[in-house]
């Protein structure tokens, strides 16, 4: 997912931790986001095979949308408004997965 109004990027990627965050320009990013979460952490998880349920895998990428929307208050901020809009593509997602599933689990019962 890319956002127009940040040239066809994705800041969702972007790892930001104490150790880099004074370089990438966001020096008190750490002491406003308590628990850091991007795509790329929620990629490893996903390929280590850490998430042991959906929610907790739907939570980490809430968690994305909610710190950069906390960090980046302002409305008219360009990553608040990619992560409003992250969070409305990931919440049509989200739907479609749950709804899917339980599809599923309707027709293994109906079979079973």
């Amino acid at each position: 997912m890319e956002f127009a109004n940040l040239h066809g990027t994705n800041p969702f990627r972007i790892v930001i931790d104490k150790s880099n965050c004074a370089g990438m320009g966001v020096p008190d990013y750490c002491d406003v986001i308590k628990k850091p979460m991007n795509l790329t952490y929620i990629q490893e998880k996903v390929d280590a095979k850490k998430y042991e349920t959906l929610q907790e895998f739907f939570g980490d990428v809430e968690l994305t949308v909610s710190n950069a929307l906390l960090y980046n208050s302002d409305p008219k901020n360009e990553f608040h408004i990619a992560a409003k809009e992250m969070k409305k593509k990931f919440k049509k997602m989200a739907k479609r997965v749950i709804q899917s599933l339980q599809q599923q689990q309707l027709q293994q019962q109906q079979q079973g």
